[in-house]
């Protein structure tokens, strides 16, 4: 999981697609990462890394501003075996983003 690089830093760990608008505009510095840290150790969070990362960015092994790297690149998710599932139609920092996926195990 990716976070930001200061633990009091009010961005980052999206959480937008987990909570509500009210508690994630509420959320600040530390707090969101706990409540990050919270979601991923129950059920209902067992997917969050997956779904943050799936639509990676493609810089073709070029440099990339680190702002646009958040959902993780290509190269990144391919090491971390993960494969290409498709291509999309949107750009992020000029790269495209393409859809990534990894075959999980059942426990």
């Amino acid at each position: 999981m990716i976070g930001p690089n200061r633990p009091d830093a009010s961005v980052c760990w999206c959480l937008s697609h987990w909570v509500d608008a009210k508690t994630n505009a509420q959320l600040r510095g530390p707090e969101r990462g706990a409540c990050m840290e919270a979601l991923l150790s129950t059920h209902r969070g067992q997917g969050i890394s997956h779904a943050l990362l799936a639509g990676a960015v493609d810089s073709r092994g070029e440099r990339i501003d680190l702002t646009m790297a958040f959902v993780g690149t290509r190269a990144l998710l391919e090491r971390a075996g993960s494969e290409l599932a498709a291509p999309t139609d949107a750009v992020a920092g000029g790269f495209p983003r393409v859809l990534m996926r990894r075959q999980l195990e059942r426990r």
